[in-house]
């Protein structure tokens, strides 16, 4: 049976930025390969990111399935592609993945043309799936699904995780057209592919849009399958550098020291950057991981305030970052340490130690700080908390259209709803960062913004540059409001 799985973008960007092979899709492909179908992706490279090649790629192939994937930022342009195979011939489709997983309930209510939505990881279901459709047989003893029966959404019993990730194919990479990717290791100026030692991760981050799907778990693959993908890819594709895309590499010491030892007893030559967290590294760690290959490492930060964090149930301390950051830049790796501004319950003097210290690391060698505000991801607390306060509105739909067109002049994604109240506006928080940098930096940030947008947006920008010559921390907010939706 022919069956095809589609990844689609927002936006071309995704062309000449970091984008790669869509590992989750790999994984389904080849177990779907397993079970005699064949398999086609199409995804924003495959296709240019062009709704007709899309389309295109897909119904040449004649799939009797069609299977999507798609991120919250992605998702309209996800629904835009199902509806139009919907609309043009009569596959069944299938959705999942980190949006649809989460926001199953409301998707099968205002997108009809979905068939079928798994709730968690779609390796085993998708297999089931396309049996069921095969042979014509019933969906509801399937796991971890929804479908419809007779003109309703029916939900079956969550499926559990998979235990034991070593039971998993190799990624079917053969799928991918690879020379056509971009990313690359940058520190090495490499190109890489993502792989993964792990899934999950065990902490309980309000913000984190994972929490839904891998429930806390945290499941490790043996390291010695793990570096027999990696071997297989460096000796069969070429590929020097990778991506280890692990949630936190780090997260157990035994198994990121097995892994490092393992690259250096099999002399591979590759250069890899991983995700950590800044309370499970410590010297010895981090110089075995430079010895083995690591080039950069991501921090995730968030706040410069311990309040903050406490908040936010992160489980580290603004000294335990100093102490990482610091360590990391001096054994000679390159790291960004990720940071969250408006984060809820945050004053404005809580954000603007998490300003001074996005500074501060922005000072030390080797080391880029990079911000963002706080997007209520569907699946999180930060959800549950955005509908008690009515951040969100009682009837806010997922899967309809919403664009908060503001965001786009405060450097965000205007698709995803961002956690803003009254106390601390967007605007302010925005001003503020502008107020630390060098005017250099001012000049040239406002000169950007105003030859990417519109009018409207760009005397918006202008207000919040002056204001950033005015704002003082211990004063703002008190005069304003959330932004308006435009």
């Amino acid at each position: 049976m022919n069956i095809v799985l589609v990844e689609a973008s927002p936006d071309k960007s995704v062309l000449t930025l970091d984008y790669l092979p869509h590992p989750g899709l790999a994984y389904i492909a080849a177990v779907l390969e397993q079970g005699g179908h064949e398999v086609r992706i199409v995804d924003p490279v495959s296709s240019r990111n062009d709704i007709k090649q899309i389309m295109r790629q897909i119904m040449e192939f004649k799939p009797r399935i069609v299977g999507f994937t798609s991120t919250t930022s992605g998702r309209f342009a996800t629904i835009a592609v199902i509806r139009m195979v919907k609309k043009d011939s009569r596959a069944f489709i299938v959705a999942g993945g980190p949006h649809f997983h989460p926001t199953a309930r409301d998707a099968m209510l205002n997108v009809p043309e979905i068939d079928c939505i798994v709730k968690g990881e779609g390796e085993r279901a998708m297999a089931e799936i396309a049996q069921a459709v095969e042979t014509g047989s019933s969906f509801a003893n399937i796991l971890g699904i929804y479908f419809r029966k007779n003109g309703q959404a029916v939900e079956t019993p969550n499926r559990p995780l998979i235990d034991n990730l070593d039971s998993l194919p190799f990624p079917a990479y053969h799928l991918f057209n690879l020379p056509s990717y971009k990313l690359r290791v940058r520190e090495a100026n490499l190109p890489a592919l993502g792989v993964s030692s792990s899934r999950g991760c065990p902490n309980q981050c309000t913000f984190c849009s994972m929490t839904s799907l891998q429930k806390h778990r945290f499941r490790k693959r043996s390291p010695k399958l793990f570096l027999d993908e990696v071997e297989y890819l460096h000796k069969n594709y070429g590929y020097r550098g990778f991506l280890f895309n692990d949630d936190t590499l780090t997260m157990d010491r035994n198994h990121i020291n097995a892994i490092c030892q393992g690259i250096l007893s099999r002399k591979l030559n590759i250069a890899w950057s991983a995700l950590a967290r800044v309370n499970t590294v410590d010297r010895e760690v981090l110089q075995l991981m430079k010895k083995a290959g690591c080039c950069h490492i991501t921090y995730g930060v968030e706040s410069g305030s311990d309040v903050t964090l406490r908040s936010l149930r992160k489980n580290t301390t603004v000294s335990q970052a100093r102490r990482a950051v610091t360590m990391t830049a001096e054994i000679g790796i390159p790291l960004d340490a990720l940071f969250i501004l408006s984060l809820p319950g945050e004053t404005m003097k809580e954000a603007s130690k998490t300003i001074s210290l996005i500074n501060e690391f922005a000072l030390i060698p080797r080391t880029r700080s990079i911000y963002a505000f706080t997007f209520i991801y569907p699946g999180t607390e930060v959800e549950n908390q955005a509908f008690k306060e009515k951040i969100l509105p009682a009837d806010f739909s997922w899967n309809t259209e919403y664009k908060k067109s503001v965001y786009k002049v405060l450097g965000t994604d205007p698709s995803i709803p961002c956690w803003e109240t009254a106390a601390l506006p967007l605007r302010d928080l925005k001003a503020l960062i502008f107020k630390s940098r060098p005017l250099s930096v001012k000049f040239s940030k406002i000169l950007h913004k105003l030859f990417n947008l519109r009018i409207r947006d760009a005397f918006l920008a202008i207000r919040i540059f002056f204001r950033a010559f005015t704002i003082d921390k211990n004063t703002a907010c008190a005069e304003n409001h959330p932004a308006k939706d435009n």
